[in-house]
């Protein structure tokens, strides 16, 4: 069966090996296939995108995955697909008889085109019954390893067994024959074997649950921005890796090149001294003489990038600065898409026509200061590339998806050993084991088929978004203020970000030990972010999972925005932050709240379930390098720690 969904919620919801309930009918269902979107002629929508770009920067986070050296992301054998429509199947294909109560189960071409409206039934193979959607059990049984499979059902009699749990939990079920005369019982045994052949997992690595819980499907996705088709080049072009480095110093540095004006301007002093003679040639050396040597530039940035890092980290941070650059430079949005303003062209003469007084725009500039920012940029076409890339089943992350514990207790499950291409840092999640010592979910790629080529579904959508970025004296201050470093005197800040920040991978935890600038900023910014979410949740009506962040430490920014498959909505972000501004700072100051201090202070780093914490879905970091000291001040890291808001 082929069922069409808007586009953007293929790559959350209806996955392939994904449970659903079918919206029209009490039926559910697994997808089986994802066909790939077209445009009218024919032509994939994906030919745009980058493969090997993409292919490449979520493999550095799939290496996490202790079964990555059994997968591939090779664009050899995998392929960008833009989801379309999907086909399914009805699961569970298990039945309980509403007559005589006998569990059913059936084979998938028993129930290919079942629907109890329809044409085609299904009879109870105990009683001869008609049975309907409503008859169908909701429970299956899923493996870290990956396998989704029914619920075992025992025989006896050559009859069938009737499920009964008298209790609210399983411990209290079990079977009963519904054969005439006999009332033999058995215990229920809530998962048999693993049907998966190349399962090494014991029984402890399964779980019965109803299909629809989350723990039975962890979708695992990468965000990007502003895709486009010649990122293929940023990989294996060193120049151009380079390039865009220069361009975001000296955009920081406020050197981004003459405007026509004052190049018209200088030409005009230069044919009035006689230096030119006609207007070509004054305006040729007008824009020598008021442009910075930038190729001398590229040059010094050259020696900087092969001192202080690999080529791999080179790529990783040419990468970042590329989206930052893409927001803040015109000249890095290709198809002139993105339109933005910050509170401070808000404020200038010169700057954008705004409905706001003057009065409001001044007041918005001082509380963007007291936070420590120095700058926020309202964005609308904020193009966003959603990648799902694969799947695991009971946890979301390598290693279990365990709370953050203060560093003194904390176990020491974050090291892999692997030597492949990460995301920076120190430390990775350990592939050894999860919660209370089970064994570690496994990643599973999407594939067309058993032998089909690995299949990676991407989709661009425009959003709404704000874009913070944090005074880097400021955070400097605040880590002389915590003795992480000595002196706050530095002679380029930029430069000196981009030289000691790492990026963490998806699912790492930075060492406060070997690596404390890293650990402190990397720490504060997210922590800053999952703040801002949760304020903007409280002032808009967001739910946790409808925002996602976008952390660029080595710039300090964060950009937030709204999940494209998500339809409910109190207004948008861009309006929120241009008609409340205040609203939001002061939500912020509520945001230092927790039900459970002092035990989340005390055992688990100020970040928890209740404080912190967001979904898979939301969070880039996977909840790790988290903690409200570090913003508002307490223990972090076994440390008394200066918050970020008492500097």
């Amino acid at each position: 069966m082929t069922m069409e969904r808007k586009k953007s919620k293929f790559l959350f919801d209806y996955l392939p090996d994904n449970t659903f309930n079918h919206a029209e009918s009490d039926l559910s269902g697994i997808i089986t296939r994802i066909h790939e979107d077209r445009d009218e002629s024919g032509r994939s929508k994906a030919s745009d995108l980058p493969d090997s770009y993409i292919l490449r920067r979520i493999s550095r986070h799939a290496v996490d995955w202790p079964n990555w050296d059994l997968l591939s992301l090779d664009p050899e054998n995998a392929s960008i697909v833009t989801p379309g429509a999907a086909n399914f199947e009805v699961f569970p294909r298990t039945f309980a008889c509403g007559n005589c109560g006998s569990v059913n189960q059936f084979r998938p071409e028993d129930i290919r085109d079942f629907s109890s409206k329809g044409t085609r039934s299904l009879d109870c193979e105990r009683c001869g019954e008609r049975l309907r959607d409503h008859h169908q059990m909701q429970f299956v049984v899923v493996c870290r390893c990956g396998q989704i499979q029914e619920m075992y059902v025992p025989e006896h009699c050559g009859a069938g067994m009737s499920f009964r749990n008298p209790g609210v939990s399983f411990e209290s079920a079990y079977w009963v024959c519904t054969a005439a005369g006999c009332n033999a019982k058995q215990e229920f045994r809530p998962s048999g074997k693993c049907f998966n052949p190349e399962c090494e997992y014991d029984q402890q690595a399964r779980k019965l649950l109803p299909h629809s819980a989350s723990q039975t499907f962890y979708p695992q996705t990468e965000r990007l921005i502003n895709v486009r088709k010649d990122l293929d080049t940023l990989v294996s072009n060193n120049q151009y890796q380079i390039q865009i480095v220069s361009d975001y110093l000296l955009e920081r540095a406020g050197n981004t090149g003459p405007s026509e004006q004052e190049k018209l301007s200088k030409a005009m002093e230069l044919m009035e001294t006689g230096e030119a003679e006609g207007r070509d040639e004054a305006l040729t050396m007008a824009e020598q003489r008021l442009t910075v040597d930038i190729q001398a530039h590229r040059d010094e940035i050259k020696h900087l990038l092969s001192d202080r890092l690999s080529g791999v980290d080179q790529i990783k941070l040419s990468e970042e600065l590329f989206e930052y650059l893409s927001v803040v430079n015109p000249d890095y949005d290709e198809g002139d898409r993105i339109t933005s303003y910050t509170f401070a062209e808000l404020a200038s003469e010169d700057g954008p026509v705004t409905h706001l007084e003057a009065d409001s725009v001044q007041r918005y500039c001082e509380l963007r200061d007291q936070l420590n920012l120095e700058e926020v940029r309202l964005i609308k076409n904020f193009p966003i590339t959603t990648v799902s890339y694969g799947y695991s089943r009971i946890e979301p992350s390598p290693g279990g998806y365990r709370t953050q514990q203060s560093a003194g207790s904390r176990a020491d499950d974050d090291s892999d050993g692997e030597a492949a291409e990460t995301d920076g840092g120190t430390t990775s999640p350990s592939p050894g084991s999860g919660e209370a010592g089970d064994p570690s979910p496994l990643l599973n790629l999407f594939s067309s088929g058993q032998w089909g080529d690995t299949e990676v579904f991407a989709q661009t959508t425009d959003a709404e978004a704000v874009m913070l970025t944090m005074d880097k004296q400021a955070v400097v201050d605040w880590l002389v203020e915590n003795n992480i470093v000595e002196d706050d005197h530095i002679e380029n800040l930029d430069r000196w970000f981009l030289s000691n920040v790492a990026h963490p991978s998806r699912f790492e935890e930075l060492d406060p030990e070997s690596d404390p600038v890293s650990r402190h900023i990397y720490s504060l910014l997210h922590t800053f972010s999952h703040n801002v979410i949760q304020s903007i949740g409280t002032l808009s009506g967001y739910g946790r999972d409808s925002l996602v962040e976008h952390l660029l430490p080595r710039a300090m920014s964060v950009i937030i925005y709204k999940r494209s498959d998500t339809d409910f909505s109190l207004g948008s972000i861009f309006t929120l932050f241009e008609e409340r501004f205040p609203d939001v700072v002061d939500q912020l100051d509520e945001t230092n709240y927790c039900t459970y201090d002092t035990v989340c202070r005390r055992d688990h780093n100020s970040a928890c379930e209740d404080c912190l914490f967001l979904s898979n879905v939301t969070c880039q970091n996977s909840n790790r390098n988290l903690s409200r000291s570090v913003y508002f001040g307490g223990r972090f890291d076994d440390a008394d720690t200066v918050g970020f808001t008492e500097i």
